[in-house]
């Protein structure tokens, strides 16, 4: 297992949780791509530094609050999936959401260059397995 990747994803959750967007741009590459859920349902890709800056905005826009604590971490090389709870209000709409997910972080010189959300936990272990 490669503890150094494993506590880059681990430090990402934290950060993202926090808001702090400096954190999650420093542990993320320049060239980075990030595909949560949104990006995915409006056919997108958050790019770069400025992608994840602009996708933490655009969580704020929707969500009075949304979390994501991860509860086990599972790597393969350069590769970290994680399953996690994610729990969120919407924003003016008051919907809540209490579910698991799963995430697939790829990271280079332990740093994430790309990040896929699945609204399935075991979707994101199989993605893992099949590299």
């Amino acid at each position: 297992m490669s503890q150094e990747n494993v506590e880059t994803v681990r430090r990402s959750f934290e950060a993202f949780n926090a808001r702090d967007v400096d954190a999650l741009v420093d542990l993320s590459t320049p060239d980075s791509e990030w595909l949560p859920f949104r990006a995915q349902l409006e056919g997108m890709v958050y790019r770069g530094h400025e992608g994840i800056r602009r996708f933490v905005g655009d969580m704020d826009d929707d969500w009075e609050g949304f979390r994501i604590d991860p509860v086990d971490f599972h790597d393969r090389d350069e590769r970290v999936a994680v399953v996690g709870r994610v729990t969120a209000l919407g924003r003016g709409s008051s919907v809540e959401i209490d579910s698991r997910a799963g995430f697939v972080f790829e990271l280079r010189d332990a740093r994430i260059c790309r990040l896929v959300s699945y609204s399935d936990p075991d979707a994101a272990l199989e993605d893992l397995a099949e590299t």
